[in-house]
C-alpha cells in the first residue's frame, strides 16, 4: 500500500481486524526501531497490540490465552485446517505478533513450523513482549520471504502468507513471481494461504485472476471484516466434502480453536 488512505477504517463494533484508526488502542509499553521504522507494544486490558508505528494494530494476543486467534483475518486463515487438518510441515511467512504461530503449535504439537521472518525487531518483541510460543517443533529464520520462496529449498503443505509493514500490504503477495515461487514449494496436495487486502484496485484482480490460473482455479476467496480478503489456494485440487459435513467441521474446529468458524466458512466462495 502507498499510503494510509488505502486502508480500510475498522467499524465501531469490530475489533477482530488488522484496520486503521483514529488512535491506536490502550497505552504504549514498548517501542523499538530498525531500517524500516519503528515496532510498538501497546496493551488495553488483557490484550497486547503489535504496531508498526501508527500504522494500525498488525497482531493481538490475548495475554490471557496467548494461542487464541483473536483477529477476524488470523480465524479466516485457519479455515485451511478444515481442507487439511493434519499437516506434517507448514510454513508462515510473517511473524507479526506470532498469534497465528501460537495457534498452529496449539493446534498440532507434532506439526513442523517454519517461520520466515524479515525483522529481528518484531521476532525479539515476540518474545519479549507476547508469549511466542517455541517448541522443538518450531524454526524461526530472519529472512527476506521473497528470496526464501525463491531458492526453494524446504517442501511443505501449507504456506500462509502475511506479509505487511508499516504502509500496509507487501506487494511481493500479489506478483506472479511470488505466487509460482510458493506454488513450487508446495507439496503435491499443498495450500497457498494469502492474507491480502481489499484496496479496490485493478492490481488486486489481476493477482486474483493469475493466481487463479496458477492453481487451475482451485481457489476460494473469504473476505473479512475491515478490508482483508483471505485467499485459499489447492495445488492437488479442491477437496470435494460435503456441505453439512464440513460445517461439522468447522463447529469441532472452531471449539478446538475456541472461535467460531462456521460464519467464516460460509463466507468462502470460489474466485
Amino acid at each position: 500500500m502507498s499510503s494510509m488512505l488505502e486502508y480500510f477504517a475498522a467499524t465501531d463494533s469490530d475489533e477482530s481486524h488488522r484496520a486503521i484508526r483514529n488512535s491506536l488502542p490502550g497505552q504504549e509499553l514498548y517501542r523499538a526501531y530498525d531500517e524500516w521504522g519503528p515496532v510498538c507494544v501497546l496493551e488495553d486490558g488483557p490484550r497486547r497490540y503489535l504496531s508498526f508505528g501508527d500504522g494500525g494494530e498488525q497482531s493481538c494476543i490475548d495475554m490471557t490465552n496467548p494461542a487464541l486467534p483473536v483477529f477476524e483475518y488470523v480465524q479466516a486463515m485457519l479455515l485451511a485446517l478444515l481442507y487439511m487438518p493434519n499437516p506434517a510441515h507448514v510454513s508462515l511467512f510473517g511473524l507479526g505478533g506470532g498469534n497465528l504461530s501460537n495457534c498452529l503449535q496449539a493446534y498440532d504439537a507434532q506439526m513442523q513450523l517454519t517461520v520466515v521472518e524479515l525483522r529481528q525487531q518484531v521476532v525479539d518483541i515476540a518474545r519479549n513482549w507476547l508469549s511466542l510460543t517455541e517448541t522443538d517443533r518450531f524454526e524461526l529464520l530472519i529472512d527476506d520471504a521473497e528470496a526464501f520462496a525463491a531458492r526453494g529449498t524446504t517442501k511443505t503443505d501449507i504456506i500462509f502468507s502475511d506479509l505487511y509493514l508499516d504502509d500496509g500490504m507487501q506487494l511481493i503477495q500479489l506478483e506472479q513471481d511470488f505466487q509460482s515461487d510458493c506454488y513450487n514449494l508446495l507439496n503435491d496436495q499443498g495450500m497457498l494461504v494469502l492474507n491480502l487486502w481489499d484496496q479496490g484496485q485493478a492490481r488486486n484482480r489481476s493477482a486474483l485472476t493469475r493466481m487463479k490460473d496458477l492453481f487451475d482455479g482451485q481457489c476460494l476467496l473469504c473476505p473479512v471484516n475491515g478490508g482483508n480478503l483471505i485467499v485459499l489456494a489447492f495445488k492437488g485440487g479442491l477437496p470435494q466434502s460435503n456441505p453439512r459435513r464440513l460445517q461439522q467441521h468447522a463447529k469441532q474446529l472452531g471449539k478446538t480453536l475456541g472461535i467460531p468458524l462456521q460464519r467464516l466458512l460460509n463466507q468462502l466462495k470460489p474466485i
